[in-house]
């Protein structure tokens, strides 16, 4: 085996030379071998390094999605609440023809609860009325009611979330204008035509008008709201009572799709579904 000197045109050795050239063609740097690949342990450090900085960067993404997720669905909630919230509120200054401040009470939460529906039962009941006993809003509802041809499909899922949409879309409630931004977050997630307002993850915003078992954080075994009742000439108890009188609840079941709720909004046993929903009353709750 011979070696010879390459040198470069000025005639000097190149830069990070000598090399020396056998007669096979094998370069050779200071008479060693000169490698010209990554070894096995190089490559399996560098593919280890590269899909660790993948996955962090999956990480980043998804989390970024869901924050995303989580502020268009408050801000969602908000705009529901800032229609739903006021309606409600305003049935304390409202004019009945009864005796006792009792009485005046349950007349008022009776015109809530027809004004405000959360199932289709309660909307049946008033399309059995006469319209002279109705409302505006209360009419508006049985005209809804009566125009559906599938009544019974219509009542087994997403009661609440219809309801919600026909109070706020289709009852006369809100002015129209007030409406226009909530069209995009409008579908019909269970198929029966009858619309719901839809949170980031694709499922319909709950509505219940008497949350009386519900529980902020979901779990803590305390009651969110006191047990006395809107309209009653009554304070509310100060003790446990961290969100006074009863107002409607607003919830999203959050990333895992999941409410978890029973039909007061108390937390349903061993379910942990509720523990991801995200409700009206959450920043209220942590202030």
């Amino acid at each position: 085996m011979t070696f010879e000197l390459h040198r470069n045109r000025t005639g000097q050795p190149p830069l990070g030379g000598p090399f020396l050239f056998d007669d096979t063609g094998v370069r050779f740097k200071n008479g060693g071998l000169l490698r010209c690949a990554f070894s096995l342990t190089e490559l399996l450090v560098s593919v280890s390094v590269i899909l660790l900085l993948a996955s962090l960067t999956t990480a980043a993404v998804s989390g970024a999605r869901s924050s995303h997720r989580r502020t268009a669905t408050v801000s969602l909630l908000a705009k529901l609440d800032a229609i739903v919230a006021p309606q409600f509120v305003s049935y304390a200054g409202k004019t009945v023809a009864t005796g006792s401040a009792e009485e005046r009470g349950e007349a008022l939460r009776a015109m809530a609860a027809g004004d405000l529906p959360d199932s289709w039962t309660a909307v049946a009941e008033l399309a059995a009325k006469p319209d002279a006993e109705l409302t505006p809003p209360q009419r508006a509802y049985k005209a809804v009611w009566e125009s559906v041809d599938n009544k019974s499909v219509v009542m087994q899922e997403n009661e609440s979330a219809e309801c919600l949409f026909m109070i706020i879309m289709q009852g006369g409630i809100a002015d129209c204008l007030d409406c226009r931004g909530l069209k995009p977050d409008v579908g019909d997630q269970d198929g029966d035509s009858m619309p719901e307002f839809l949170d980031s993850w694709g499922s319909p915003v709950g509505f219940i008008l008497w949350p009386s078992g519900l529980e902020l954080p979901a779990g803590k075994g305390e009651r969110y709201f006191s047990a006395d009742l809107p309209f009653d000439p009554v304070m509310p108890s100060a003790e446990g009572a961290a969100g006074g009188l009863m107002r409607p609840l607003l919830v999203s079941a959050g990333p895992d799709r999941d409410y978890g709720l029973a039909a007061d909004a108390s937390p349903l046993p061993d379910s942990f579904g509720a523990r991801d929903n995200i409700t009206n009353f959450d920043e209220e709750a942590i202030r």
